[in-house]
């Protein structure tokens, strides 16, 4: 018998476990814990020319091994676990804020080789190894190491002739990332087959466990485990556990299998598949998503069970079948695509029948559905081409039904197509962009937007430096309108002709300028030149602005009678369906800057004073036969001082004669942080302004009794003050948890508010937020609705938006958190949403719980419909979720609170 070192390859393992949303995951590679190791040296020996390798430690029987099975503590320390207590300012900030610990790999010999280990020599250590002919005995910490591979154990045989390796007794086997703890197994060197029984696994970078009765895999890499599990949760905890009776995983396809999957909550199952086809690494496989359940007062019992498709690496698809007790079977599928120089989206869904909730549906008995395409193409680096389309059956689909395709806006479906190329060199660049472009309005309150059929713009800048830049713009547009052009006149006006579903074909399907389309040209060239400087600025800027009409779809004497009624004394000579405006613009704009350090206590600060100063002058043109496409006037602010025009669009080009006198302040401390910025200013007049929308245009009534003749006069009034109202912008960051914001617009002329907002936040972390918020904005008075939804043309009353927003998540306890949000309507004293609900929270999981009350923003606001829902989310750490209704949307109301921690 010879006694001396041996060397032999250890096989790497994989397991891994993917289902749809979740992860199980462990690679089968070498982990385990440290044992108190011996320094060993092999002593040549003088008898049988031998070698004994001996240690200069206790021998194994002297040394404690721990058992994970043993106590919580030896647990933890047997799978790396480190609790939070003990982990380092940088080991917490690499992790999710929920953690209550991580497995942390220690240091070991090895442990950051980078290389190939299979071309690396085996070193295997015991306290005793015995060679007798083919067959190697190590005992006693058994420690065999290649490169970043390590194996332990008590006891390990190896023979030579079988190439078949054998362990006993607290096995350990490790690699970078990976610890597998188990009681026994056995390895075939030469063809890679293995078989560990009783085997604990841990992932740390993803801070995954997992047990298995026993794992064999095979020389083709295909590996079979028996009695799988894998959780996320803490050595010392099995909130979530997913299980699986017979798994089998192959690397070569990326994909496994498992039979009898359950995932349990607190022992109890939630979730059965009796078959499972699943991914084990980032290639995606097909198979059903976690499924969503939730009830509301329009829809009932609403589950819904997606299948995803993986159809090939570059595009793949999701369809969702979704049960709706009150109205069906709705089916939603979206396809996702990716080549070279294109991306994009498709999705439709719609009811397998037709809408069967009968009560208060106008839509009983109707087909519903919606879909929608986007598309990005890069042609070159420089030239590109998007579509955005999206229809539906009707305008209260995505109220009565949400979605889960990508639509890029809710209350306006997009129609677009349009491409866009950028040019130019050094000394002069310029973009130029082409589109058309329809609209489905998905609002009740609001009108149809014009079509733009199509849209094309050039725009550019020569010799654009700090000292001198000639600018141009250049935008054709075709506005036309659906054939079912839809009015909402008559919710502040019963007089306005028409009412819902006109066809413009028809006169009196519309009303004076309101049926204008046609072709609208802008044109824009301007010089400025900037001179800049570390204690101020002052650029003067001269503009040419053009705007130009070719009109169809009127009537003469319709237009006539409107637009006097609208604005008096216009006359048949003043009618042209080709009205242009040219409008020159000067402006000088001028700031200065001061500094100051100041203290408050033991806080320094640089105190800042910034005063500007802009002259605008613009003259005036009459624009009334101008139509109203795509313009409005904005609202007041403090930004409003420093703006050339006081609409959006082109439509309108406001005349000035004015001074914008304003200033800034901050306190900003020596790390960057700006303490406070408050700025305030007010627009001189030099004379009344006489351009302006009239609220009057298309309603036949001339008389006075009209919310629009309300309108009309007082903003006329505003129209003729000598000053603006006196603006103001305050953002104080009170400390790095508490922020007070607020917006004033106030009336100097008549003393009453004309714009007012003011906002709090406390937020110490991510988790724990309060809101508390007010608004108010001055608008014209509107007519009262019975519950069918007629006008009252006797009944005026407030429109003035007043409202209030308070919300809040707070924890509670360290699991529990409670959450709420209320919005009131102080003018028509209603609630708009109310919501409350509570959440526990813990390493493993999140369970929360909502009940929601809300009312549609286009409902009848003196009849409004309330509506009501009970919302369940389930979130496992590491696996994903199982969530009821739209909860992470209704939780985003609560402005400043991150729902992130459930990843």
């Amino acid at each position: 018998m010879e006694n001396r070192p041996i060397t032999f390859k250890a096989e790497a393992l994989a397991l891994a476990l993917t289902t749809g949303l979740f992860t199980l995951q462990a690679s089968f590679k070498t982990y385990a814990n440290e044992v108190p190791k011996a320094q060993r040296s092999c002593i040549p020996s003088t008898k049988n020319n031998s070698r004994q390798c001996e240690t200069t430690q206790k021998t194994q029987s002297e040394v404690k091994n721990v058992h994970p099975a043993e106590s919580t503590a030896s647990i933890q320390k047997e799978l790396d676990w480190v609790p939070l207590s003990k982990l380092s300012k940088e080991q917490r900030a690499k992790r999710p804020s929920y953690i209550c610990g991580a497995y942390i790999e220690p240091d070991r010999p090895g442990k950051n080789f980078k290389g190939n280990p299979n071309t690396q020599p085996i070193i295997a250590e015991a306290d005793h190894s015995n060679y007798d002919q083919s067959i190697a005995t190590l005992t006693g910490n058994v420690t065999i190491q290649q490169a970043n591979r390590q194996f332990k154990s008590d006891t390990a045989t190896f023979n030579k002739e079988k190439n078949l390796a054998s362990f006993k007794g607290h096995a350990r086997i490790r690699e970078p990332g990976l610890l597998i703890v188990g009681d026994r197994g056995k390895a075939q060197m030469n063809t890679g087959e293995a078989t560990v029984e009783n085997a604990t696994y841990v992932e740390h970078a993803n801070g995954h466990r997992g047990h298995a009765s026993t794992m064999t895999r095979t020389s083709s890499g295909i590996i079979h485990l028996t009695h799988a599990t894998y959780t996320s949760c803490p050595p010392d905890n099995t909130g979530w556990l997913l299980s699986g009776k017979n798994v089998t995983l192959d690397p070569a396809t990326g994909f496994g299998s498992a039979h009898d999957a359950t995932i349990r909550v607190e022992g109890l199952p939630i979730f059965y598949a009796p078959y499972l086809y699943f991914p084990i690494d980032d290639r995606r496989q097909s198979g059903f998503l976690f499924p969503s359940i939730g009830s509301s007062s329009e829809n009932g019992l609403d589950i819904s069970l997606p299948y995803y498709f993986n159809l090939a690496p570059n595009y793949d698809a999701t369809l969702t079948p979704r049960f709706l007790s009150k109205r069906g079977m709705l089916l939603e599928l979206e396809g996702r695509y990716l080549t070279e120089k294109s991306k994009g989206t498709l999705g439709i869904a719609a009811l397998a029948g037709k809408d069967q909730l009968k009560n208060e549906n106008p839509y009983y008995d109707k087909e519903r559905w919606l879909i929608n395409w986007e598309n990005k193409t890069h042609i070159t680096p420089k030239w590109s081409v998007n579509v955005d389309y999206a229809n539906a059956s009707d305008k209260n689909y995505l109220d009565d039904f949400s979605s889960n395709l990508q639509l890029s806006s809710s209350s306006v479906l997009n129609q677009l197509v349009s491409t866009h190329y950028i040019g130019g060199d050094a000394n002069h660049d310029w973009q130029f962009s082409l589109a058309a472009q329809k609209y489905k309005n998905m609002s009740q309150t609001a009108d149809d937007p014009y079509n733009k059929l199509p849209e094309a713009t050039l725009n550019g800048h020569w010799f654009s430096n700090n000292h001198f830049t000639i600018s141009y713009l250049a935008d054709y547009t075709r506005f036309s309108r659906s054939d079912n052009w839809h009015y909402v006149r008559e919710e502040v006006d019963p007089n306005f002709d028409p009412s819902y579903n006109v066809n413009r074909s028809i006169y009196d399907g519309g009303y004076g300028i309101e049926r204008a389309e046609g072709n609208r040209m802008y044109l824009e060239t301007g010089v400025s030149m900037p001179f800049r400087a570390n204690y101020g600025f002052i650029t003067p800027d001269i503009k040419l602005r053009n705007v130009q009409y070719q009109l169809s779809n009127l009537d003469k004497n319709q237009v006539i009678a409107d637009l006097n009624n609208a604005y008096g004394n216009f006359t048949a000579s003043d009618y042209t369906e080709s009205p242009k405006t040219t409008v020159p613009t000067f402006s000088l704009d001028s700031g200065l800057y001061f500094d100051r350090e100041v203290s408050f206590g033991s806080t320094h600060f640089d105190n800042t004073f910034e005063p500007r100063m802009k002259y605008l002058y613009v003259p005036y043109v009459n624009q009334e036969m101008n139509p109203i496409f795509d313009t409005r006037q904005l609202d007041f602010s403090y930004n409003s001082l420093w703006r050339d025009n006081r609409f959006s669009g082109y439509d309108r080009l406001g005349d000035a004669n004015q001074l914008s006198l304003g200033f800034t302040t901050r306190l900003l401390e020596n790390n960057g942080f700006e303490r406070l910025r408050f700025s305030m200013g007010q627009i001189i007049y030099f004379q009344d302004r006489k351009v302006y929308i009239s609220p009057k245009t298309g309603s036949k009534d001339s008389g006075s009794t009209t919310d629009s003749n309300d309108a009309l006069n007082r903003l006329k009034s505003e129209l003729s003050r000598p000053t603006s109202p006196l603006a103001s912008e305050l953002i104080y960051n009170i400390n790095q948890t508490m922020k007070l914001s607020q917006n004033l617009a106030w009336d100097t002329s008549s003393n009453r508010m004309d714009n007012y907002n003011v906002y709090y936040r406390y937020q110490p972390t991510p988790q724990k937020v309060f809101n508390i918020g007010y608004g108010y904005r001055e608008q014209a008075d509107r007519y009262t609705k019975n519950a069918q939804g007629t006008v009252n043309p006797t009944q005026l009353v407030s429109n003035n938006l007043s409202q209030t927003d308070i919300s809040f998540a707070m924890p509670i306890t360290n699991r529990w958190s409670g959450m709420g949000r209320w919005q009131y309507d102080l003018t028509n004293k209603r609630n708009l949403e109310l919501l409350t609900g509570v959440e526990y929270s813990s390493c493993c999981y999140q369970v929360r719980l909502l009940w929601r009350s809300w009312v549609d923003v286009d409902d009848n606001i003196d009849y409004p419909t309330k509506k009501t829902g009970v919302f369940l989310q389930f979130v496992l750490r590491g696996l994903g979720g199982l969530s009821s209704g739209p909860v992470t949307e209704y939780l985003s109301g609560i402005s400043g609170y991150n729902t992130e921690h459930e990843k």
